[in-house]
């Protein structure tokens, strides 16, 4: 089956836009523009161009084979466009002055293939598809890109150095369970060529060995790939994108460019990465979906007399601890008997708060929350933190305390334990730094570690004990000889009295 793709590349334009309408687009003098976007038998077909004046920095997309009023002035257009057979896809960019009543054509005739292809050819089996951005190197959000299948790719040929052509290609299984997924990209820097014949090679790829798991979330999952540019904007960045669905669990390599990328899965929940650095040559193992879906992120901080929660997230992914997007749930801050702050927060509504705290001293800030919306049968449903901190509120500084992540060792791809069996818990002691120069984080010890276990949604937690060995805090869990789910909660108190207390409900099951 042949799939096509049309993009327009977002950018953000720091200069105000000056839209049609606007007051200093109505004071200059009037003119028109017609974009005739025509197709590779000739004829007339519907497409979408980027319009960008290079003086005032007007940007507006207008619509091919229209007349389009616009203020008279230099302009750099870029288009995409699907051929009328519903196969032969478009790309081209030029520059043109507006006088009056103006036209210009994009002519899909003169289009020249764009032939890209992987050395050595991973073989058959896949879905091979060719990409193409044409771009300006003022870095203007005149830019346009599209996808076709091998061999329906053309690009219109400029001579100008004031654009650029970025093109790759992608090979995806046709099978929907196994198979490597293989993408690579190219800049052509001075123009837009005659044609494009590339063969890309594997050397300068990288691979991402993928376990997704599954109960944290379940059933079909979006996963997407993205390239951040090696410097500020470059055309590449539209090639660089991969994204494509699979049921969960499944395993699964990704072959991309070397550089930085960021790494998201998306079903019922949303969980991704932040963007890391891979090198070419090498592999890097992922893990995602892995239990236990818990407490994560940064601790607060005091700035002018102000406690900013950070960037805490009550149902972080043990490695992509960005996500968790479907929580529900209140947080509260107390000091001295007195309720300082109290709010609900919904997936809709972020917890943004800094409240004024009194002076320095003893605080404690609980957080709870659910994620609705999931299978029965889902991990990490629902999670407590509770940090008890002094904090000088003179000083701009992060508080002293731990976060537990939990990592259950030996689980299955669906997050099960063995009925019956002996789980050892690894108790990561979380205490990231805020990147902030201007906060200072204050040095810290772990004095002890409690913690317990549930096998009844939290009727009756057993304690267990928790070891110190080779610098790792592990506990042994017995798992219930009949199945079900168990619940996770540890108490750490620091060598400055601090205490945090982190409890997750349903954080691994047992079958």
């Amino acid at each position: 089956m042949r799939r096509i793709t049309a993009a327009a590349s977002v950018v953000t334009v720091l200069v105000p836009l000056l839209l049609a309408g606007a007051s200093t687009a109505s004071a200059a003098a009037k003119g028109s523009l017609t974009v005739k976007t025509l197709d590779r038998s000739g004829k007339p077909v519907y497409a979408q161009v980027a319009v960008y004046n290079t003086k005032t920095n007007d940007f507006r997309y207008i619509e091919g084979n229209k007349k389009t009023s616009l203020p008279n002035g230099g302009y750099e257009l870029a288009t995409s466009f699907v051929g009328g057979n519903g196969e032969d896809a478009v790309v081209g960019g030029h520059s043109v002055r507006v006088s009056g009543a103006t036209t210009t054509t994009f002519d899909g005739r003169k289009g020249r293939a764009v032939k890209v292809s992987l050395s050595p050819d991973p073989g058959s089996g896949y879905d091979h598809t060719v990409s193409a951005a044409v771009c300006t190197t003022d870095n203007s959000p005149a830019t346009m890109s599209i996808s076709a299948s091998a061999g329906d790719l053309y690009a219109i040929p400029n001579t100008s150095t004031a654009y650029e052509l970025s093109y790759g290609t992608t090979y995806q299984p046709r099978s929907t369970s196994g198979g490597d997924f293989w993408l690579a990209s190219a800049t052509h820097s001075r123009g837009v060529p005659s044609g494009v014949s590339a063969k890309l090679t594997r050397s300068g790829l990288t691979t991402l060995k993928v376990s997704a798991r599954s109960g944290p979330d379940s059933g079909q999952a979006w996963f997407s790939f993205n390239g951040e540019p090696a410097s500020g904007y470059d055309c590449s960045s539209a090639m660089d994108i991969l994204d494509f669905q699979r049921d969960l669990p499944d395993s699964f390599s990704v072959h991309v460019p070397a550089g930085r990328w960021d790494v998201g899965q998306q079903g019922h929940d949303f969980v991704y990465s932040g963007f890391h650095k891979y090198a070419a040559g090498k592999t890097a193992s992922l893990s995602l979906g892995h239990a236990v879906w818990g407490p994560g992120g940064r601790l607060p901080y005091t700035w002018y007399h102000q406690l900013y929660f950070g960037d805490d997230n009550l149902f972080a992914d043990p490695k992509f601890t960005a996500g968790g997007v479907l929580a529900s749930g209140s947080v509260k801050l107390t000091h001295a008997g007195k309720t300082l702050y109290s709010h609900t927060f919904s997936p809709s509504k972020e917890i943004d708060a800094h409240p004024r705290i009194p002076g320095s001293g003893w605080y404690t800030l609980t957080e709870t929350g659910h994620r609705g919306g999931l299978p029965s049968g889902s991990l990490s449903t629902s999670a407590s933190l509770s940090l008890h901190f002094y904090a000088d509120a003179g000083k701009n500084q992060q508080i002293r305390n731990y976060l537990t992540r939990f990592w259950p060792e030996a689980l299955n791809s669906r997050n099960q334990a063995a009925a019956g069996s002996t789980t050892t818990v690894d108790l990561g002691m979380q205490r990231l730094g805020t990147d902030d120069g201007t906060i200072r984080q204050l040095s810290d010890g772990v004095k002890s570690v409690r913690a317990w276990y549930t096998t009844d949604n939290g009727a009756h937690w057993n304690a267990t004990t928790a070891k110190l060995s080779g610098g790792k805090w592990t506990v042994a869990v017995h798992n219930p000889g009949s199945g079900g789910r168990v619940g996770l909660r540890s108490t750490v108190t620091d060598t400055h009295g601090d205490t945090s207390t982190t409890t997750v409900y349903n954080a691994y099951a047992v079958s």
